[in-house]
C-alpha cells in the first residue's frame, strides 16, 4: 500500500499558488498547443474563452488595505480583460 509523503508533498508545493496561477499555466500550455496547430483562429477562440474564465473566476483573497491596488486576484482580471478584448481583433485578422 502507499504512503501519503507523495500526496503531502504535492499538496505543501500547490498551496503556495492560487488559481490565479494555475489558470495562467493551463492557458500557456493551450497557446502551445494552438501553435502546434498553427491556426489563428484557434489561438483566438482560445485566448477569448480564457478570458471570460480569468474574468469570471472569483478571486478567493480579499485585498486588505495594506495590500497594494494592483494584487495578484486584480491583475489576472485586468489580463482576463486584454485577452477578451484582444481575442476579436485577432479572430478578425485570421486567415485560417
Amino acid at each position: 500500500m502507499a504512503t501519503s509523503v507523495p500526496l503531502q508533498l504535492v499538496d505543501s508545493f500547490l498551496l503556495k499558488y492560487n488559481v490565479g496561477d494555475a489558470l495562467l499555466l493551463v492557458f500557456g500550455l493551450a497557446v502551445v498547443a494552438a501553435l502546434v496547430v498553427r491556426s489563428r483562429k484557434v489561438l483566438a477562440l482560445q485566448s477569448g474563452l480564457f478570458g471570460i474564465i480569468f474574468v469570471v473566476t472569483p478571486s478567493s483573497e480579499l485585498v486588505a488595505a495594506e495590500q497594494s491596488l494592483l494584487s495578484e486576484p486584480l491583475a489576472y482580471k485586468f489580463f482576463g480583460l486584454v485577452l477578451v478584448f484582444a481575442a476579436p481583433l485577432l479572430y478578425a485578422t485570421a486567415r485560417k
